[in-house]
């Protein structure tokens, strides 16, 4: 437990350092008190996404294969920000699922002005492959896994999925 509670410290670090813009925005704060996967918010979801997309990202470096940790932080943290106000946005939950990363794209040039095109692919990609949108590079297909495999914590997992971090103080 104390290597995770290490690794997560050092991806923090890393967070503010690339995202702080992004944090700091107003689209992020209400994001932290928007409920998503039931034990989260989207801002915290967004967090945890950024957390395991660095970790993937030391994972793969050992086997030579280098990705872009800026871009993994900022893709991550801007991925479902397109999902803000969902419920007066979308009909359905599909719709919402199929919607939001286009959605997302959007917030994302907001905020991130001189966004490039593969980042704007890797978030209309995120939820592939409900969407038909595939990922292409490798940042794109980092931020898939990640963003499912924290969904799955932030749903199953029986404790708070809140985040209590440097990231945000």
């Amino acid at each position: 437990m104390r290597r995770k509670a290490q690794r997560n410290r050092e991806n923090d670090v890393l967070i503010k350092k690339y995202g702080s813009d992004i944090l700091d925005s107003e689209e992020f704060k209400v994001a932290l008190a928007q409920i998503h996967h039931h034990r989260s918010s989207v801002g915290d979801h967004s967090i945890h996404t950024a957390r395991a997309g660095l970790t993937m990202c030391n994972v793969v470096s050992k086997a030579g294969i280098h990705i872009d940790e800026r871009k993994i932080v900022r893709i991550s943290l801007l991925h479902d920000l397109g999902i803000l106000g969902r419920d007066e946005k979308y009909k359905s939950s599909f719709e919402c699922g199929f919607q939001h990363p286009k959605d997302s794209a959007v917030t994302a040039k907001k905020l991130w002005h001189d966004i490039d095109a593969k980042s704007m692919r890797a978030i209309k990609s995120h939820m592939w492959p409900l969407s038909p949108i595939m990922p292409k590079s490798k940042e794109a297909f980092i931020l898939c896994i990640a963003d499912k495999a924290t969904a799955l914590g932030d749903r199953f997992n029986r404790k708070d999925r809140r985040v209590v971090s440097s990231v945000l103080g």
